[in-house]
C-alpha cells in the first residue's frame, strides 16, 4: 500500500529542509564575515609594517591595533598585529618615546578586550601587558609629583579585574539564541497562524503566539542578568 503524501505546509520533511537551509545560510554568513575579517586584518597589518619600517611609529600603532582587532579563530594575523605592537613599544622606548610606548601597550590590551566572546583570545598576553601598563602609569604619577605608595598595585588590580566586570558570555549567548527563537516564533505565527485573507487559524496561532511570548520574556530576562 502506498502511503499518502504529507501535504501539510508544516510537515516534518518540510520543516527539516527549512532548518537545513537556515543552517546553510548561517554557515555562509559566517564564512563571508570571516573572509572579510581576514582580508581586512592583512591589509591593516601590511600598512602597519610599512609605517614601522619607515619609522612612523604613531601610524604603525594605529594600523597594528586595527589588524589585531580583526580576530578570526585559527588565523594568525591578529596575533601578528599584537606582536608588532610589542615591537613598536620597544622601539619607542629605545628612542625616548615612553608615552608612545604606553599607547602601544594600551592598544594591544584594548584589541584583546574588543575580541572577547565566549572566551578571550590571546589572554596569555594580558598578565605581562597589565604589569607593564601599571608600572608605566605609576611612573607617570611619580613624575607628576602626585604618587602614592600603592599606585602600581592599584592600577594592576584595576586592569586584572576585567573578568569580574565582563558580562556572562554564556547567558549572553543564551539570550541571543532566545532572541533568534523569538523571531522564528513570530515568523511561524505569521506563516502558520494566519490565512491568506488575514483571518486566524486558532489551533496553530495560539501555540506560536505562546512560544513567541515565552521566548521574548526569556530573552529579556537573560539580557538583564547576563
Amino acid at each position: 500500500m502506498v502511503e499518502p503524501r504529507d501535504e501539510r505546509p508544516w510537515g516534518p520533511g518540510k520543516i527539516a529542509r527549512g532548518l537545513g537551509l537556515v543552517a546553510l545560510l548561517l554557515v555562509g554568513l559566517f564564512a563571508v564575515a570571516a573572509g572579510r575579517a581576514a582580508v581586512s586584518c592583512r591589509r591593516e597589518l601590511h600598512a602597519a609594517e610599512g609605517f614601522f619600517a619607515a619609522g612612523d611609529l604613531a601610524s604603525a600603532v594605529l594600523s597594528a591595533r586595527h589588524a589585531a582587532e580583526w580576530y578570526v579563530p585559527l588565523d594568525s594575523c591578529s596575533e601578528a598585529g599584537l606582536s608588532l605592537l610589542d615591537e613598536v613599544a620597544a622601539k619607542a622606548d629605545a628612542t625616548g618615546q615612553g608615552d608612545l610606548a604606553l599607547v602601544a601597550l594600551r592598544s594591544a590590551r584594548t584589541s584583546i578586550m574588543l575580541t572577547r566572546g565566549l572566551y578571550t583570545p590571546h589572554a596569555e598576553r594580558l598578565p605581562r601587558l597589565h604589569a607593564e601598563i601599571a608600572a608605566r602609569m605609576a611612573a607617570e604619577r611619580r613624575l607628576s609629583g602626585k604618587a602614592k605608595p600603592d599606585d602600581q598595585a592599584r592600577y594592576l588590580a584595576q586592569l586584572d579585574g576585567y573578568e569580574a566586570r565582563r558580562p556572562n558570555p554564556w547567558l549572553a549567548l543564551a539570550g541571543s539564541l532566545g532572541f533568534v527563537g523569538w523571531l522564528g516564533a513570530v515568523a511561524g505565527f505569521a506563516w502558520f497562524g494566519l490565512r491568506a485573507d488575514g483571518s486566524f487559524v486558532w489551533q496553530r496561532a495560539w501555540g506560536w503566539a505562546g512560544t513567541a511570548l515565552v521566548l521574548f520574556c526569556l530573552w529579556l530576562t537573560l539580557v538583564r542578568f547576563a
